[in-house]
């Protein structure tokens, strides 16, 4: 009989505890209903290296923000593709009607970065000695010669003292044209942006390691960072013979994606030191107002005006872009539209050679205004709000 009354009276309490809380018993309605509590902030992504896709608010941005790189990026007609990563998950990206995220772009200039890596990975396996060591040890051309000073670093940093030239892509034999180019100042006096100074990548990786500078950049970078070797277009001189170490990677953009990642995170890869962590410091860092080893460093210098960020970039003729800000864990790929079937083949000839200069309206024959590309500065002010 007791425990009967203590459940009446423990239903009784509940009863009027559950009416309290609704506003019942005809008291005021004042009090709410409960609801239910607001949620948090989902916990943002671990960094990964997968590359797979996710969204902006995933890693703590907006897709407004998002878009807005984008739109302003595709504001030039002549992009192909743009790429966004943070963390290693791609958090945007876009590509112009009838191209995919499996069409190649081409690198132009932007070869110089990954072969400029390959070089500081022969120095760290002891091909080399050291940054300062003279390259006529191994272009034995030079001895004797008014080049025979000039360093590994020197030609990393474009301080050989060679002038600007392009007629070399005209040359026939284009590694021996970089080798027979004439100086027209000191040696490490200053910065000069120069195509054969690049191009000797080629007989400097041959000589020094026994493997042409094609085979050795898979063998030592693309292969581990995880680019599929037989899908991409790797390009030869004229001869047939001489890579290409100025220009000529033809790839997907999550390729060009991997290699910026890798260079964002230090040399790494996936917990493997694929170029050694000092050497993408130096290569990332302004040894000129606005240039590392082999890297743009887009600094105030750079723009001539102040900019919001300061990030590294590899350039390429027409657009080509892999933008890197190490500190933000963040890369973003630009490629232009891009006109070239893989069955050419890639030994360079007059009709069979990287046409991006049709989409940018830039080839000999062109007429009319090249096609203008987005504001770079702006771009930089729209990447800010990224950062952590």
């Amino acid at each position: 009989m007791t425990s009967i009354v203590q459940d009446k009276r423990l239903v009784l309490v509940l009863t009027l505890l559950l009416l309290a809380s609704c506003g019942g018993g005809g008291g005021s309605s004042s009090q709410a209903m409960p609801t239910a509590a607001t949620p948090t902030t989902p916990q943002q992504l671990n960094p990964t290296w997968s590359l797979e896709r996710a969204a902006p608010d995933e890693l703590g941005i907006t897709e407004t923000e998002v878009d807005a790189i984008l739109d302003h990026i595709f504001s030039d007609p002549a992009t192909q593709s743009a790429t966004l990563v943070k963390r290693g998950y791609i958090i945007g990206e876009r590509f112009s009607p009838g191209t995919t995220a499996e069409t190649l772009g081409t690198s132009w200039s932007v070869a110089k970065s990954f072969y400029g890596a390959a070089i500081g990975i022969a120095i760290d396996e002891g091909w080399f000695q050291s940054l300062d060591q003279p390259a006529s040890d191994f272009l034995t051309e030079w001895v004797g010669t008014n080049k025979e000073a000039i360093t590994l670093r020197q030609i990393l940093e474009m301080r050989t003292g060679f002038p600007e030239n392009i007629s070399i892509y005209y040359e026939t034999d284009q590694t021996q044209f970089a080798l027979g180019f004439e100086k027209t100042a000191p040696e490490g006096s200053r910065f000069t942006y120069s195509n054969p100074t690049s191009q000797l990548y080629d007989p400097l990786l041959l000589r020094a390691t026994g493997l042409d500078a094609h085979a050795y950049l898979r063998e030592k970078i693309l292969i581990p960072i995880g680019v599929d070797t037989n899908s991409i277009g790797m390009w030869f001189d004229r001869t047939g013979s001489n890579p290409i170490t100025y220009f000529g990677l033809d790839m997907r953009p999550v390729d060009f994606a991997k290699f910026g990642l890798m260079f964002a995170r230090g040399g790494e890869w996936n917990g493997e030191q694929v170029v050694p962590r000092d050497y993408v410091t130096n290569s990332l860092a302004a040894q000129s107002p606005w240039y590392g080893f082999q890297w743009w460093v887009l600094n105030d210098a750079f723009f001539g005006a102040a900019t919001p960020i300061t990030v590294s970039a590899a350039f390429g003729l027409h657009g080509q872009r892999i933008y890197v800000w190490p500190s933000e864990d963040i890369v973003l790929v630009v490629l232009t539209i891009y006109d070239h079937a893989a069955n050419q083949g890639y030994t360079l000839t007059d009709t069979n050679f990287p046409d991006t200069c049709t989409a940018r309206n830039a080839c000999p024959e062109s007429v009319g205004s090249e096609v203008t590309r987005y504001d770079e500065l702006r771009l930089m002010g729209l990447l800010e709000p990224l950062a952590d």
